[in-house]
């Protein structure tokens, strides 16, 4: 008997789908180009790349702040607003909640057995 979202191979779904949503949104916005720049940028500057997001979503959320400024909280709630259907939860905003409160609640779905629907929908 496997457990279906939770353990190593779970995170890495997780971790994975995460991440496609967060460029899939980020490249409708800026196209290639300057998607692999903010990508250098992320890499150089704050050691971050883009799938690692989904482990360290306030260092995401303070990278994209000081790249592309006060409009990386559109971008934000864009891909939250994504992620959200994506995964089949119903979205609402959360007094006190930042981005990584949400990533962290998807993420949490997804490892959940509410996650386990998930399967073979990437």
């Amino acid at each position: 008997m496997t457990d279906e979202g939770g353990g190593a191979e779970g995170i890495k779904r997780a971790n994975k789908m995460i991440s496609r949503v967060a460029e899939e949104v980020m490249l409708s916005i800026f196209g290639r180009k300057s998607l692999d720049n903010i990508i250098q940028i992320m890499k150089e500057i704050y050691g971050l790349d883009l799938d690692e997001m989904p482990d360290k979503p306030r260092l995401f959320s303070e990278a994209m702040r000081e790249i592309v400024g006060v409009s990386s909280v559109i971008i934000e709630d864009l891909i939250i607003e994504n992620l959200y259907m994506k995964v089949g939860l119903e979205f609402r905003w959360k007094k006190g909640y930042s981005f990584p409160d949400y990533i962290n609640e998807v993420k949490n779905f997804i490892l959940s057995d509410g996650g386990g629907r998930l399967n073979g929908k990437e």
